[in-house]
């Protein structure tokens, strides 16, 4: 199968073409060129909308040479710009289409140079605030594979939640299915109008079991924001905003020494205001 030829848009003018520097698979070759995940790569070939030369090749483990010319959608592959970002997730934004049909994608509000961003970790539909954002792969993998790492939330209730539950709350709650909840801090922020809004830290992938234990206490949550994801925070972010993040908090991901996430993690969990 074969496609036209096109010329280099003129966005990409002046811009250093990517390479392989060994004989590789064509999807491998997207991946390592920082366009994307091995899956999405394996997709957008078999979709047909990667050529080699002047060919349109649909079979993701297809060979290529060192000097093969590839393009994505009639534009070279380029060297990519490692990015790193902190976005605000607004409501009813999901990160990935299979995770609710039909729902607006993060991707819609990534920069159109930004090739290969994608999300550390995802937020569901119903959960707004703090996603970090880049296309350096192997910081994606340091940032959800990191043990330990915190993540605080701004969590609205419905009803008052008492010093007593805070207790019960802090001991930990066993949850059927979802084992024991319990996080590294919690306190209330504030009371009104018959609601109160709470501060949640806790430990990557307990954000499911955080909803399931308020309802376990007989409060409807109404709102679940992400304002802390480790060092970095959301501040004063608008939703649907983007900010380059600083090399301090880039780095902060690096693997600590001696285990210092784990003392930080102890740390926190003294400074419980309901931990005696």
């Amino acid at each position: 199968m074969t496609g036209p030829r096109t010329k280099t848009p003129a966005g990409d003018a002046g811009k250093q073409r990517w390479a392989p520097e060994r004989p590789m698979g064509l999807s491998r070759a997207l991946m390592k060129a920082g366009y994307g995940t091995r899956p999405w790569a394996d997709e957008v070939v078999r979709a047909g909308r990667v050529r080699v030369g002047e060919s349109v090749v649909t079979n993701p483990l297809h060979m290529i040479d060192v000097d093969a010319e590839v393009f994505l959608d009639d534009r070279p592959l380029l060297t990519v710009t490692r990015c790193y970002y902190a976005f605000h997730k607004p409501l009813r934004v999901v990160c990935r289409e299979e995770d609710d049909p039909g729902r607006r994608l993060v991707s819609e509000y990534f920069p159109p140079d930004g090739v290969g961003l994608r999300t550390a970790g995802r937020l569901d539909a119903r959960t707004s605030g703090l996603l970090l954002v880049s296309n350096d792969g192997d910081w994606i993998t340091r940032v959800t594979g990191l043990v330990g790492c915190e993540h605080e939330f701004m969590v609205r209730v419905e009803g008052e939640v008492s010093d007593i539950q805070l207790t019960v709350i802090d001991a930990g709650i066993v949850l059927p299915g979802l084992g024991t909840f319990r996080p590294v801090n919690v306190r209330v922020i504030s009371h009104e109008s018959g609601r109160t809004l709470l501060s949640i830290t806790l430990h990557g992938g307990q954000s499911r079991q955080m909803r399931r234990m308020l309802a376990t206490l007989r409060h409807k949550v109404t709102m679940v924001r992400r304002v802390r994801l480790g060092g970095i925070g959301l501040g004063d972010l608008a939703a649907g905003g983007l900010r380059p993040l600083t090399a301090q908090e880039i780095a902060s991901f690096d693997a600590p020494a001696g285990g210092g996430e784990g003392r930080a993690t102890a740390a926190a969990r003294r400074r419980s205001p309901h931990r005696s």
